[in-house]
C-alpha cells in the first residue's frame, strides 16, 4: 500500500529531524560552554562503556542523574549515562577507545555532538589492556 509507505517514510524524516536538531542543540551547548575538564578516556565495546580522566582513574557515570528532577520512572541506558557524564564535565579532549573495534550510533552521535574533541582509538595500550582483559574474561 503506498499510503502506508508514504507514512512511514514521513515518520522516518521526522525521526531524523529531531535526531539532528537535538545534535545541533547539544553541539551549540558544547561549544559555548567553558571546558571543565582536561583529557578523558572512553573504553567502548558491545555497546558498554567506561570513562577514565587523564589519570585512568573511573569517572562515575551515576553519579550526574542523582540531582536531576522528575526522573524516579525513567531507565536510562548506559549510553544515555556516559552523554550526560560528558555533557556535564565537557572533557576538553575525548579518545574514544574501540575495544571490538566498531563504530555504533552511539559513537557516531558523540563524534557529531563534539566534533573536533574526539579522537576515535583502536590501538594504543589502553585498547591493547582493555582488549586482553576482555579475552580473558570470556
Amino acid at each position: 500500500n503506498i499510503e502506508k509507505q508514504i507514512d512511514v517514510s514521513v515518520e522516518q524524516y521526522l525521526i531524523e529531524k529531531e535526531y539532528y536538531e537535538f545534535v545541533s542543540l547539544l553541539k551549540i551547548y558544547v561549544n559555548s560552554e567553558k571546558n571543565k575538564y582536561g583529557e578523558v578516556h572512553l573504553i567502548y565495546r558491545n555497546e558498554k562503556s567506561i570513562l577514565l580522566d587523564n589519570t585512568k582513574k573511573i569517572i562515575q557515570t551515576d553519579i550526574n542523574l542523582l540531582n536531576a528532577k522528575y526522573l524516579s520512572d525513567i531507565s536510562f541506558s548506559n549510553s544515555d549515562k556516559v552523554l550526560n557524564t560528558l555533557l556535564t564535565i565537557l572533557p576538553k579532549q575525548i579518545y574514544v577507545h574501540l575495544i571490538d573495534k566498531n563504530i555504533d550510533e552511539f559513537i557516531n552521535t558523540l563524534c557529531l555532538i563534539f566534533e573536533n574533541k574526539i579522537t576515535i582509538c583502536n590501538d594504543c595500550n589502553i585498547c591493547r589492556t582493555y582488549r586482553f582483559a576482555s579475552k580473558n574474561l570470556r
